[in-house]
């Protein structure tokens, strides 16, 4: 076997010219074919020949890594519009230490914080905008002056809703905190919620008082709800708190509910009906036929 291959080909090895020439290529086979070489042998030394190239690749690659890499995303979009700035949030699951790095860099003293809400206090109802020192002083945030929510989803004439967010006046200088509802992740719990028959949620308007609860099973199904847990209230609980059960007789009757999570309902059920006038309230109240 020719000892001086190795030598032979690391000298024919393309520079960072055009590369072999076709008289080189051919003494580079000649002497590689004089001596016969097992095939995983004369696989192993092929690759040297490849070796430059792959050198450049790489140190290419590492003189602009930027062209590779993603720009870091931003949780919010801030922007300047006449005597306000506009807090548009684009990235629902951020931290609020996220939020609140965003809002000090613009000069704004401001918490923000999202909470997973049922579908009527996702983003147009906040759930807290106070000041913060009034808050500490009273323990009832007062909302400060130069601080609004963005409109509802839906009301703005957008085809695909409102953003979600905040208007703060430019020459705010007060500190503030912010809470807002976001939409809930499957299986995560609603931090914010109300009851299920209120205007923007499921059951609204839906003649469900005093039915009995197979009854009340069949109408959630039909709007892609089901029964995580049943709450018994009235005489048969002798006026403790509510009594959380897994089941009950399905003859018992309905007297409201709220969602605990995305398609998870919690039901409140008695032994006895709800009296006709506070059906009459409650229908009046979230303005549905019947009051």
């Amino acid at each position: 076997m020719n000892t001086h291959v190795d030598d032979v080909v690391r000298r024919l090895a393309p520079g960072p010219g055009p590369g072999l020439t076709a008289g080189a290529r051919e003494t580079m086979y000649k002497i590689m074919d004089e001596e016969p070489a097992p095939a995983a042998s004369r696989r192993s030394r092929r690759p040297l020949l490849a070796l430059p190239i792959a050198a450049g690749v790489l140190a290419s690659a590492l003189a602009v890594p930027a062209v590779f890499g993603p720009a870091p995303a931003s949780a919010l979009s801030i922007k300047a519009e006449g005597g306000y700035y506009l807090i548009e949030i684009t990235d629902m699951f951020a931290t609020p230490e996220a939020f609140e790095k965003q809002l000090r860099d613009a000069g704004l003293d401001i918490k923000l914080r999202l909470l997973p809400a049922t579908p009527s206090l996702v983003g147009s109802t906040p759930i807290l905008v106070g000041s913060l020192a009034s808050a500490t002083r009273t323990g009832s945030p007062a909302t400060p002056d130069g601080i609004e929510v963005i409109g509802r989803p839906g009301e703005c004439g957008k085809p695909f809703g409102c953003p979600l967010g905040i208007k703060v006046r430019r020459d705010f200088t007060g500190s503030a905190e912010v809470v807002l509802g976001r939409e809930a992740r499957p299986g995560e719990e609603y931090a914010s919620f109300t009851g299920f028959d209120s205007p923007g949620e499921p059951m609204h308007c839906v003649p469900f008082y005093n039915k009995p609860v197979s009854e009340v099973r069949a109408l959630l199904k039909e709007r892609g709800l089901d029964i995580q847990e049943i709450a018994v209230t009235g005489p048969a609980t002798g006026g403790r708190e509510p009594e959380i059960k897994a089941s009950v007789p399905d003859s018992m009757h309905v007297t409201g509910g709220y969602l605990r999570m995305v398609g998870k309902v919690t039901l409140m059920v008695s032994d006895a009906e709800l009296p006709a006038k506070t059906v009459r309230t409650l229908n009046e109240k979230h303005g549905c036929p019947g009051g």
